[in-house]
């Protein structure tokens, strides 16, 4: 009877550092490995079932490595699962990392988005590296103590100071895509989801660039020029999942 696998993660991996643990994989004395790479769809077979929901329904699909073993010890198990920055294609299905491995090394150009209430930066990142920059701010009172007539008229300019901040970042977000030479293939965001939220609804990115919104949204405590780097940094980083026997 085989023990049940636990998983742990997951641990946002940068994928300089992921081609280098492939290195690892491959040169680990008798080792075989099955690679599958599932676009956004995919149905997981029971001995996956100890992954999070997120990983049982990702938008970007998942990377499934398992490793063979002889067949007189325990039976095929999972080993890594990985939930890529940008979605896959076309499923693959092969003994070798050939294939992830293009996956992760195909060129792209993405626009970043940071938002909070306050503070918003813009950018253009290709294959991670920062092309485009430019970061704000908009006053935004956050509470108002008084009630009344008082708290009301708060109210209505706490909504137009945001409405300010939304056409600021969104003015100078649609600039600089606009004029980018390049194709930009897709949009992150990262900040506050509601905020976000609200801000796509109001402001209208040239080129339906809104619509090629990538599922994961960054983690970002203010916006800014550091924050930037470290979200070009994200945007291009694998969510990896270890599974192990439950022993």
């Amino acid at each position: 009877m085989t023990s049940a696998s636990v998983a742990t993660g997951p641990v946002l991996t940068h994928r300089s550092a992921l081609l280098d643990r492939l290195i690892d994989f491959e040169i680990e004395p008798g080792a075989e490995f099955v690679v599958e790479l599932l676009p956004a769809g995919y149905s997981l077979s029971a001995e996956w079932g100890s992954l999070p929901k997120s990983a049982q329904d990702s938008d970007n699909g998942i990377v499934l490595i398992s490793v063979v073993v002889a067949p007189s010890e325990l039976p095929p198990r999972p080993r890594l699962a990985m939930l890529p920055p940008f979605p896959i294609e076309e499923a693959s299905d092969s003994n070798s990392f050939d294939d992830l491995r293009a996956s992760i090394l195909v060129d792209r150009t993405i626009g970043i988005i940071l938002l909070r209430l306050g503070h918003w930066a813009v950018a253009i990142a290709e294959n991670g590296e920062l092309v485009v920059t430019k970061t704000g701010s908009r006053y935004v009172k956050n509470q108002h103590r008084k009630g009344g007539q008082s708290s009301n008229r708060f109210r209505r300019g706490r909504e137009k100071w945001i409405r300010e901040l939304f056409d600021q970042a969104g003015e100078v977000a649609s600039t600089r895509f606009r004029e980018y030479p390049g194709q930009i293939d897709n949009l992150v965001l990262g900040g506050d989801r509601v905020v976000l939220g609200r801000f796509l609804k109001r402001v209208k990115l040239p080129d339906g660039i809104g619509d090629r919104t990538l599922p994961n949204r960054l983690s970002v405590d203010q916006p800014g020029r550091k924050a930037l780097d470290t979200a070009a940094r994200d945007a291009w980083s694998y969510r990896i999942y270890e599974l192990s026997n439950d022993n």
